[in-house]
């Protein structure tokens, strides 16, 4: 239809980048991954996709073939081997990985509960060989044990990962960044955990509640005088508590960088030209938000010789 789902937003994701896209739902997440993944093209703006192959996870279980049993899912041209990232594996020396018994290898895959079809494809996600993975609600209907092992795989994973999810357990250990979708349709970019956001969200909740009611309660002469008082708004109250985190995050990707640029042996598949160039983005990024830091910490200040 024609609802706005985002606008204003520029980002890019690079090789080693483990993203987790959050909001409520309804906010346009899913739709974020489609664009991604170029099945449908933004109204406004444009995505600049790299040389590189995508696998792909969704909720609804897409790429399984409810007809084929185990063998034929993961050996589609016959035997009963499998390439794992440039291993010959048995197959079910892979699936066991994946707590399927070896009784299992000639089962269809529609008599598999939810469960164990989100086991199969996972498994099948990563035999691909793909550059980046794009997962929407990897964790529905898995349990604890094949939790883990999703994690263990995204973690040895060497590409870059975006994950949508609201299992903010799985989203803090396995995410470095977050999109997070916000009511007035923008993309906040955070490098907190999940947790310590949804958090913050509910204090920030409870306390515009608190100043809602208590502005309520004063005569109409006193809220006057209060509106007219120097005060944070809702954006800057949330940029002073993720500021310090996210300029930190860079401090270390800066060192880091800086560290790789004077090795030739680190530098040299992806170049000195395109590493010093991402060094200087880093840089400004940097800056940026040092400057807004310190601009709010001002204020804060003359908030504080104010009252």
């Amino acid at each position: 239809g024609d609802k706005e789902l985002l606008h204003d937003f520029t980002t890019r994701i690079l090789q080693k980048d483990v993203i987790a896209i959050v909001g409520p739902n309804g906010s346009g997440k899913s739709t974020l991954l489609k664009a991604l993944l170029g099945r449908i093209e933004p109204s406004q703006g444009k995505i600049k996709r790299g040389e590189f192959k995508v696998g792909y996870f969704d909720q609804h279980r897409e790429m399984l073939d409810d007809d084929k049993n185990l063998i034929e899912t993961f050996c589609p041209n016959g035997g009963d081997r499998v390439n794992v990232r440039g291993s010959d594996l048995h197959v079910y020396g892979y699936l066991k990985n994946f707590l399927f018994p070896r009784e299992f290898l000639d089962k269809k895959i529609g008599v598999l509960s939810g469960g164990e079809k989100n086991r199969v494809a996972l498994a099948l996600l990563f035999t691909q060989d793909v550059d980046i993975l794009i997962l929407d609600e990897p964790t529905n209907d898995l349990d604890i044990p094949t939790i883990n092992i999703l994690e263990e795989q995204l973690t040895n994973f060497s590409g870059a990962v975006i994950i949508v999810s609201h299992d903010r357990y799985f989203v803090d250990k396995i995410a470095k960044k977050l999109f997070i979708f916000k009511p007035d349709k923008t993309i906040e970019e955070s490098h907190q955990l999940y947790s310590e956001y949804l958090e913050l969200e509910k204090e920030l909740q409870e306390l515009d509640a608190m100043e809602k009611e208590a502005t309520e309660a004063k005569p109409k002469e006193q809220r006057r005088e209060k509106e007219k008082v120097l005060k944070l708004t809702y954006k800057e109250k949330i940029a002073l508590e993720k500021l310090p985190v996210e300029i930190e995050a860079l401090e270390e990707k800066i060192e880091a960088m800086n560290i790789c640029l004077a090795d030739p042996s680190c530098y040299g598949e992806k170049g000195i030209t395109v590493l010093a160039a991402e060094l200087a983005e880093l840089e400004a990024e940097y800056e940026t938000k040092v400057e807004e830091l310190l601009s709010i910490e001002e204020k804060v200040e003359a908030i504080n010789a104010e009252g």
